[in-house]
């Protein structure tokens, strides 16, 4: 292969686990992201992924997450909350159940660091105030931006029907 930044996902997999297991993926997961969800043992269940392509696998999808995130020379500035969504969108992406996230900005609006707060289920998730708030004074935080993902997808409210 050539030029790799114009191969297609299989092209890109078969380097890490060959191209029979590599189609065998994508037609397991059905995208990159249903693959990043995939934990270690689950990848293993794939017929020609054992432990060493599952951690080659998994190393790889984890390192494009950690690109996204890298710092730069100056912190990111974070005025909208499209900005926001574009730092936390690919952490987020892999996540199966709710995460509650808090980002912790400095008066010019500027990233100063973020904390994963609260893992839930499915569709809850509870956090206490205090918990929020006792990392932000720590850090020196001017303001801060609450956070929690949706792993539906769909960034609209659930409806709840009590009976």
């Amino acid at each position: 292969m050539e030029s790799l930044e114009h191969a297609n996902n299989t092209e890109l997999l078969s380097t890490l686990a060959g191209k029979p297991a590599a189609e065998a993926l994508l037609e397991q997961y059905g995208g990159l992201t249903p693959l990043a969800q995939a934990s270690f043992d689950e990848l293993q269940l794939v017929k020609g992924i054992g432990k060493s392509k599952a951690a080659a696998i998994k190393s790889a999808l984890l390192l494009a997450q950690r690109l996204t995130r890298e710092s730069y020379s100056e912190p990111p500035l974070l005025d909208t909350p499209e900005r926001v969504a574009d730092l936390l969108r690919e952490q987020n992406r892999v996540y199966t159940v709710e995460h509650f996230q808090v980002v912790f900005l400095n008066t010019r609006r500027r990233l100063i660091g973020t904390q994963n707060l609260a893992q839930g289920t499915l569709d809850t998730l509870l956090v206490h105030p205090r918990e929020v708030f006792r990392r932000a004074i720590a850090v020196g935080a001017a303001a801060i931006v609450v956070v929690h993902n949706h792993p539906s997808g769909v960034p609209r409210p659930a409806s709840r029907i009590s009976r």
